[in-house]
C-alpha cells in the first residue's frame, strides 16, 4: 500500500475520533483532536505561504506538538526535516544550509543555539527562512529582520468561530521527508524518503506485531485500525524523534489507531520512564540498544514489582543489545522482543526475534527483500559460510539530499535492481541467518588482513567485566592500520589490559588482537546508543606514542599468523 500517512491518519479520525492518539504530560488528545490541531496549524502556516515542497526543520525533543506539526506538515506536503535538537548554533547553521528549511520549528529552551544559527547563515539558507515556530514559553530573543514569529499555540487556534474549515485535497503519496543521519563519523546527510514508499516499506513493521497481513488498500487499513477487536497499541519511544526509528514507530503506532505515549524530558531518567510505563500501560517500548535499556532495566523491574505487566514488546534498531540484556526482559513477563538491522539510508536487512528466554541466543535472520553480495555483487546469501555486504532491494529512499555522487554509491543499481547497501559486512549461515561482522568502512586494514570490529567487539563483550566496547582503525606507521579497542570496563571487577588481551587470545587469531587498548569507565554514549567516533578517534591518536609499536608487519592473508611475528 503507497499512501500518504496524513490520509490514513485522517480516516481513522473521521471513523473513530475518540481513540486517544497521544498521551503527553497526564493529558490525552484524542484522534479527533488531533485532525482539527494538525488542520488549524497547516492551515495557519498555509496562510502564511508554507505549502508543497518547502521545508519544516524539527529543532526539538519528543511533544504532543511535535506530533501535530508534523501531521500539518504532511497535510501540506511540506518536508519535515529532523534535526539533533542537542546541537549547538554552529551545528544548527550547518544543517540548515543543506536543508534550506522555509519554518523552523524549536523547543523554547533551545532558543540560545538558534539565535546564534541565525547569527550565521546567509545567502540562500538566510533567505529561504521565512517563519520560527517557538514551542513553549517566549525566550524573547531578538526577531531577525525578514523571519516572522509565532508560538506554536497561536498556530493551533481555531481560524473562526465554530471551528469549521475547508477541506483541502488529500496529500499526494509523493511528499517526502528529510532524516539526517547521525553524523558520528562525519558531517550528517539528509536521507530523502518519499511518504508513500516508507508507508509502503513499513507494512511488516506495521501489522506483523499484530499477526495480521498488510492490509490491500487504504479501506482495509482503517478498518483494522478502528477494529475494536484488536489489541490496543500503546507506544513509548524512549529515543527521540530525530532518530528514525522512534519516529517511524510513532507514525506507525498511528496507523493502527494506536497511541503513543510521550516521554516529556529530553533526557532520559531511568525511574521516571519506568514509572510512566507502568502508569500508561504501556504495551511497545522503542529502545536504542543496550545503552537505554540497561539503565531502565533495574527501575522497571522495582516499579513493576507485584503488578502485571502491560509490557508485550520491546524493538530497537542499529545498537548493540546483548542477550543478557534481552534475558532480563524476558523475565519481566510475556515479552517478544525484536532487534532490527537497519539504517536511516534503508533496511530492514535483517531481524532478530525472541519471545522468550529458551530462544536466547538471538540470531538476525534476512528479511525477504534482503540479499548478500560478494565482491562481484553476486548474490550470496543462500550460500553458507560466504562472506559478503548486506543490500536491500525494496522499497528506498530517495537518495541523499543534494549529493548525487553519494546516493549512487549507496543505492547501486544492479541487474537493473536500484539496491541500498550502507556496507555491513555478514557471513551467511544456513536457514536464512546471518552473522554480523562490522560495517565496510570500519573494516580495520591491517598488513593486508582485514580485521570486522563487530567480531572482535562481541568477544571482548563476553568478557564478565566489560561493559562497553568498540573497535576501529588507528594509522600505523608499518602496518597501515592497527587494530585498536576503547573498552568500558566495571570499576568492581579489576579488568587490566592484559586480562582482556589474554582473553582475547585465546579466542581469536592473532591479527585480530587490538595493539592498542584503551580502558574507560564509560564511552558515553548518546541517548539513542551512538557513539562520538571522531572523538574516541581523536583520542586514541593522542594516546598513540604509549602504545608499544610492533616489531614487524603482519604477512598477507594465508600467511602465518602476525602474532608469532611481533
Amino acid at each position: 500500500m503507497y499512501e500518504n500517512y496524513a490520509v490514513l491518519w485522517n480516516r481513522i479520525a473521521a471513523r473513530a475520533p475518540h481513540l486517544t492518539a497521544i498521551r503527553a504530560d497526564h493529558r490525552d488528545l484524542t484522534y479527533g483532536e488531533l485532525e482539527q490541531l494538525a488542520s488549524a496549524v497547516a492551515d495557519a502556516m498555509a496562510s502564511r505561504g508554507v505549502g508543497p515542497g518547502d521545508r519544516v526543520a524539527f529543532f526539538l525533543h519528543n511533544t504532543a506538538e511535535y506530533l501535530v506539526l508534523f501531521y500539518a506538515c504532511l497535510k501540506l506536503e511540506a518536508i519535515p526535516v529532523s534535526v539533533n535538537f542537542r546541537y549547538q548554533g554552529t551545528e544548527l547553521a550547518a544543517l540548515l544550509r543543506v536543508s534550506e528549511p522555509t519554518v523552523l520549528a524549536h523547543g523554547a529552551a533551545y532558543a540560545p543555539a538558534v539565535e546564534e544559527a541565525l547569527s550565521l547563515l546567509e545567502g540562500r539558507a538566510a533567505e529561504s527562512l521565512k517563519l520560527l515556530v517557538e514551542i513553549g514559553a517566549d525566550a524573547g530573543f531578538p526577531k531577525e529582520p525578514g523571519v516572522d514569529r509565532v508560538q506554536f499555540k497561536d498556530l493551533s487556534a481555531p481560524v473562526d468561530g465554530d471551528g469549521h474549515r475547508e477541506r483541502r485535497p488529500d496529500p499526494s503519496r509523493d511528499a517526502e521527508l528529510y532524516i539526517f543521519t547521525g553524523g558520528t563519523t562525519g558531517t550528517p546527510k539528509a536521507v530523502v524518503w518519499g511518504i508513500g514508499d516508507l508507508l509502503h516499506i513499513q507494512q511488516s513493521s506495521i501489522y506483523g506485531p499484530l499477526g495480521l497481513e498488510p492490509p490491500a488498500d487504504l479501506e482495509a487499513a482503517v478498518a483494522v485500525a478502528v477494529d475494536e477487536s484488536l489489541p490496543r497499541v500503546r507506544t513509548l519511544p524512549l529515543a527521540p524523534f530525530i532518530h528514525a526509528t522512534a519516529l517511524f514507530s510513532a507514525m506507525n503506532t498511528l496507523a493502527v489507531g494506536g497511541t503513543v505515549v510521550i516521554n516529556p524530558s529530553a533526557s532520559l531518567s531511568p525511574a521516571a520512564a519506568s514509572r510512566l510505563i507502568v502508569a500508561a500501560a504501556v504495551t511497545r517500548l522503542i529502545v536504542a540498544g543496550d545503552a537505554v535499556v540497561v539503565p531502565l532495566l533495574e527501575a522497571l523491574e522495582t516499579e513493576q514489582a507485584g503488578s502485571a505487566p502491560s509490557l508485550t514488546s520491546v524493538i530497537s534498531s542499529g545498537m548493540r543489545f546483548s542477550d543478557d540484556t534481552k534475558r532480563r526482559i524476558h523475565a519481566l513477563g510475556q515479552v517478544s522482543i525484536v532487534d532490527i538491522l537497519a539504517s536511516t539510508e534503508g533496511g530492514p536487512y535483517a531481524t532478530a526475534t525472541t519471545t522468550a528466554a529458551d530462544e536466547l541466543p538471538a540470531r538476525f535472520r534476512l528479511t525477504d527483500d534482503a540479499v548478500v553480495l560478494d565482491p562481484g555483487q553476486r548474490e550470496v546469501q543462500d550460500e553458507p559460510g560466504a562472506i559478503g555486504v548486506l543490500a536491500y532491494r525494496g522499497a528506498l529512499p530517495r537518495g541523499y539530499l543534494n549529493d548525487s555522487e553519494k546516493s549512487e554509491e549507496t543505492y547501486p543499481v544492479i541487474n537493473g535492481v536500484r539496491h541500498c547497501s550502507p556496507g555491513d559486512y555478514v557471513r551467511v549461515q544456513e536457514h536464512g541467518y546471518i552473522e554480523l561482522l562490522g560495517r565496510g568502512s570500519s573494516v580495520v586494514n591491517t598488513g593486508g588482513e582485514k580485521v570486522f570490529p563487530g567480531e572482535v567487539e562481541e568477544v571482548l563483550m563476553g568478557h564478565p567485566g566489560v561493559l562497553d566496547a568498540v573497535v576501529f582503525g588507528t594509522p600505523d606507521p608499518v602496518w597501515g592500520e592497527r587494530v585498536t579497542a576503547a573498552v568500558a570496563v566495571d570499576p568492581g571487577a579489576s579488568v587490566t589490559e592484559k586480562d582482556l588481551l589474554e582473553d582475547l587470545g585465546s579466542r581469536l587469531a592473532g591479527y585480530k588482537k587490538p595493539r592498542a587498548l584503551f580502558l574507560r569507565d564509560t564511552l558515553n554514549r548518546g541517548p539513542s546508543g551512538k557513539l562520538d567516533m571522531r572523538s574516541l578517534k581523536a583520542l586514541a591518536a593522542r594516546d598513540a606514542p604509549h602504545q608499544a609499536p610492533p616489531t614487524a608487519p603482519p604477512t598477507a592473508p594465508g600467511g602465518s599468523d602476525p602474532e608469532e611475528q611481533a
